[in-house]
């Protein structure tokens, strides 16, 4: 018995993570320049900062757009979740990419033993359930309004 894989349903999820690492990255990075350093690890100061405060705002509709277009929500918020490790390795290979430093592993260490590491992966954690459950429930609405408007054009 042949078992089929349905590659579709994972393109919006990888086309998310595309956007995040050009659109939400990329906004980061020119907004810094080069200037950024370390802080491209602990993304609670950039999300947060009044600086770049817009970077939330294109992290959480990206989330939202993707959770949105999946057929059922369980499957959205679950990429939600899976996101936060890729969004933390991704801020890892931009600052490799930005700083021109193999000091990586050093990085990465500090960032595991440091509360602002955890504090990190919690804000984002909780930026992308946000996202993702307001995006489920906006789904659910969008879906009643469609089966009322199709039963009284019945």
């Amino acid at each position: 018995m042949r078992t089929k894989i349905d590659f579709g349903r994972q393109g919006n999820f990888i086309f998310t993570i595309l956007m995040i690492h050009f659109l939400f990255f990329g906004y980061i990075c020119n907004v810094y320049k080069k200037s950024i350093g370390v802080d491209i690890l602990y993304l609670h100061k950039i999300l947060f900062s009044p600086y770049s405060f817009i970077s939330i705002i294109i992290l959480f509709l990206l989330v939202f757009i993707m959770v949105f277009r999946e057929q059922f929500f369980e499957y959205g918020i679950r990429n939600s979740i899976w996101l936060t490790p890729i969004i933390i390795g991704q801020s890892w290979f931009w600052y490799i990419f930005i700083n021109y430093k193999l000091d990586i592993f050093i990085q990465i260490g500090r960032f595991f033993i440091s509360y602002e590491g955890y504090l990190t992966i919690f804000s984002i954690l909780g930026i992308n359930l946000l996202a993702a459950i307001l995006a489920a429930y906006a789904r659910q609405k969008y879906n009643e309004y469609f089966r009322t408007t199709k039963e009284i054009q019945d």
